[in-house]
């Protein structure tokens, strides 16, 4: 068993929104179901509320609103950065601050949007048998990390404003998963975003961990149908 860190602003938006999405994807028989899922924050205060925003993302189950009702915000500690597996951050800038905060953390922590963007490549790796099918959390981590050194870095869009008369809008970060507080469209999307991404990245990570055959117990047409239903 493992602990899988989120590590966002304030810990009241972005941070348990992931935490709930991959709880939700790690949850019953799988490979993953004995993993932990906790989120905190690099500016948190103690005991904040999940935002409302963040809420109402969850859905309407049971468990979505047990979760939303028991959030509270924690500020990161060095213990957390270094007792966990892996390290999701939203931004690119939480992440150096995460090194920065426990350096030999660095090979375990990963900006959601690039874990996501590693999990494609580690899985067309296995897929091919040009590596092999981790075995547990800790493994895929390690094969991530080698992963990341194989593939060019995703760098973010210079900022253009000195050659325009009127200040540009801050340039997206491909790596990032916005704020988004000071605009209500922004944080809706930012919301259904982290939400999206951390459902997918969730899957992926079950799925590298697990064994198809194993899953399904059956023949390999079996577990074509299942792939492709």
């Amino acid at each position: 068993m493992g602990t899988v860190l989120i590590v966002d602003g304030s810990d009241v938006c972005r941070g348990p929104i992931i935490e709930f999405a991959l709880q939700k994807q790690f949850a019953g028989e799988g490979p993953l179901a004995a993993e932990t899922v906790i989120s905190r924050g690099l500016e948190a205060q103690n005991h904040d509320l999940i935002c409302d925003l963040a809420a109402g993302r969850l859905g309407q189950s049971m468990r979505a609103a047990t979760f939303s009702v028991s959030h509270r915000s924690r500020p990161i500690t060095v213990e957390d950065a270094e007792q966990a597996d892996l390290i999701l951050t939203a931004e690119r800038h939480h992440r150096s601050a995460v090194v920065r905060l426990s350096p030999i953390s660095r090979g375990r922590t990963f900006t959601l949007k690039e874990a996501l963007v590693l999990t494609s490549v580690l899985t067309d790796e296995v897929r091919t048998g040009r590596s092999p099918r981790p075995t547990d959390l800790a493994n895929t981590v390690a094969l991530l990390d080698e992963v990341r050194g194989s593939i060019p870095l995703i760098e973010p869009p210079m900022h253009t404003s000195v050659f325009h008369r009127d200040r540009a809008l801050p340039a997206a970060d491909p790596l990032a998963l916005v704020d988004g507080h000071e605009d209500a469209a922004i944080h809706r999307h930012a919301t259904d975003e982290a939400y999206q991404v951390a459902l997918t990245l969730g899957s992926r990570l079950v799925d590298l961990t697990e064994d198809p055959m194993a899953r399904i117990g059956g023949t390999p047409n079996d577990w074509w149908w299942r792939q492709h239903a």
